[in-house]
């Protein structure tokens, strides 16, 4: 055997050996790799740098101009509205090579609203049925009735003008004249109320707010009609009330609020859908509450 052939066969069994070591076989792994991986980085940048103007987005983009505009657009527009697209897409990549939507948060509200929107669309419900309405209905009977109500006059004694025992001594002394044969006081006795009256009935709910939690409210509704009575003590002062007319509450026939009472259906049964939903994706995560210590430590 000559020296070449010799030198042959002593690399081809150092190069068997070298194969079966286990440094070179990672390092053959980690070079296959990176290799690949460079390929995939090299070919998702490509995409990205390609922007695609085909019949699709032509169609997208005419759609859309006619959703906002309500115009179809010639040619020349399309043409002009295809280049704006391509530039507002080229300054969209960058902003996000660029990691421009990290940490803002308009970016990240518009996109929680996206999902949003999305879920709401998922959870869309069947339109029920007259038994399952009816069923809503007897389940929600206050929700479809009109409250008791109640339209008075006023006169009103302010509690600044001498304190309290004198606001309500002249309160008295209006009452009394109101209740002699004159029907009406020979001159003005009362103040001005500070808060403009409207004209319509007001609820207990509404009266509650105008005069908060005192006496006046339950006046209002216990006292006779088309007498003056008092007086009776609001957060400002004293009153003399008469009430003119008094509605009960009432329910209205479902007939009559049918629509109402699916309305309120498909919401009810919308919103239950998206917080099923809501859970769906939070069991998708690991939610971590780091214990926080404690002041004195």
């Amino acid at each position: 055997m000559n020296t070449t052939t010799r030198n042959l066969a002593g690399a081809a069994a150092a190069w068997q050996r070298l194969k079966r070591e286990p440094l070179l076989q990672f390092l053959t792994l980690g070079a296959l790799i990176f290799a690949v991986a460079h390929f995939a980085h090299s070919e998702r940048a490509a995409g990205q740098r390609e922007i695609v103007v085909d019949d699709q987005l032509e169609r997208r983009i005419v759609q859309i101009n006619q959703a906002q505009s309500g115009i179809t657009p010639g040619p020349e527009q399309l043409q002009r509205l295809v280049e704006e697209y391509i530039d507002d897409e080229v300054m969209y990549r960058e902003a996000m090579r660029m990691g421009l939507d990290r940490d803002d948060e308009i970016v990240r509200r518009r996109l929680i609203q996206k999902v949003q929107f999305l879920q709401r669309d998922l959870a869309a419900t069947a339109k029920p049925d007259e038994t399952q309405l009816r069923a809503y209905y007897g389940a929600h009977l206050q929700q479809f009735s009109s409250a008791a109500s109640v339209s008075f006059e006023q006169l009103y004694f302010n509690a600044d003008r001498g304190g309290w025992g004198e606001a309500e001594a002249r309160a008295r002394r209006a009452l009394d004249r109101l209740r002699s044969a004159r029907t009406a006081l020979t001159q003005q006795l009362d103040d001005a109320f500070p808060f403009q009256i409207p004209s319509q009935a007001f609820t207990r709910l509404e009266a509650g707010r105008l005069f908060g939690d005192t006496p006046i409210v339950e006046a209002l509704f216990s006292t006779a009609l088309g007498q003056w009575s008092g007086p009776v003590r609001s957060a400002y002062g004293w009153h003399l009330i008469k009430a003119d007319q008094r509605s009960v509450s009432a329910t209205a026939p479902f007939a009559q609020v049918r629509s109402q009472v699916e309305a309120a259906y498909l919401q009810e049964q919308s919103q239950a859908a998206q917080r099923r939903e809501q859970q769906a994706l939070r069991a998708r995560y690991e939610i971590v509450r780091p214990d926080k210590p404690s002041a004195g430590s």
